[in-house]
């Protein structure tokens, strides 16, 4: 079927019966597991990723949103302002894990290999977006994944997740931050003020038509940060909850501080848990180069 409206490719025409399907979902119950481990390498984050879009699809949901480290020399890196070539190195490193991903996805599902093109969302060429098709040979087992977009690819994301149906969608790194800013804390407030923050580029209005409209739910995020100087890793995969996790430089491996948090920890309670577990405060201990 042919792909093309509106400078972007569309879904085979044949499902589009499938865009009445409304997709209900709730906030998704934490199920009790160990503690999560952060992936040692490019090929155990894959294989994480894609058991927790399919665990999702497997209660029903169809529309993912991934935050996952970026391969760099032999290990995993956040994307972050580390990388010097801005986010066009990180969109480099980023677009084949989409591809691998939805490649892993589609097989799993159809049985066969599917057809996999990209296709730029950037005009300009340097904002790092681009979406992946995956296309089966039945439709209803296509993919999409949406590579780092941005806040102003909304009208982008509303068009394939009503074309897409009950297909499964991807946003992967996407580029807005995930902790607020003066203006997305404004945004949240109600009335005008809460308007005011939307217009001048607040998220909360963005988040709100992601989460209740279109339904999408965050299934696997990896984050860092550094705490009274220890490395910790913040750990999402569905539906087991986040797990927090602080790397040991003694014996090189990262040790479970807090898991099954039906929320993201904050960084009062990284601190607390810390503390609580007799963790020294350390003055150095980082590497961009060995982040995982």
């Amino acid at each position: 079927a042919g792909f093309a409206t509106a400078g972007i490719h569309s879904l085979p025409q044949q499902a589009c019966a499938r865009t009445t399907v409304r997709l209900q979902m709730c906030a998704p119950a934490v199920v009790e597991a160990t503690a999560l481990k952060p992936p040692r390498d490019r090929e155990q984050m894959l294989s994480q990723a894609s058991n927790a879009v399919e665990r999702a699809s497997g209660d029903g949901v169809r529309r993912f949103v991934l935050r996952m480290f970026l391969p760099r020399g032999d290990g995993l890196s956040p994307p972050d302002e580390s990388w010097q070539g801005g986010i066009m190195q990180l969109y480099y490193a980023c677009t084949p894990l989409v591809r691998d991903l939805l490649r892993r996805l589609s097989t799993e599902i159809a049985g066969v290999p599917p057809t996999l093109t990209e296709q730029r969302l950037d005009p300009s060429g340097v904002d790092g977006e681009a979406v992946w098709f995956a296309q089966s040979s039945r439709p209803q087992d296509d993919a999409v994944g949406i590579v780092q977009p941005t806040a102003e690819r909304m009208a982008t994301i509303r068009k394939l997740s009503n074309e897409a149906g009950a297909r499964p969608l991807l946003l992967v790194n996407p580029q807005w931050k995930e902790r607020d800013d003066p203006l997305d804390a404004l945004s949240r407030k109600g009335g005008l003020l809460g308007a005011l923050g939307n217009v001048l580029g607040g998220k909360a209005a963005m988040e709100t038509e992601l989460r209740d409209e279109l339904k999408f739910v965050d299934v696997y995020i990896l984050a860092e940060y550094v705490c009274r100087g220890s490395r910790i890793c913040l750990h999402l995969a569905y539906p087991f909850g986040w797990t927090a996790s602080y790397r040991n430089p003694e014996k090189d491996e990262w040790v479970p501080l807090l898991f099954g948090e039906p929320n993201r920890p904050t960084y009062q309670e990284i601190e607390q848990a810390l503390i609580d577990a007799e963790v020294p405060f350390k003055f150095t201990e980082f590497d961009l180069n060995t982040i995982v």
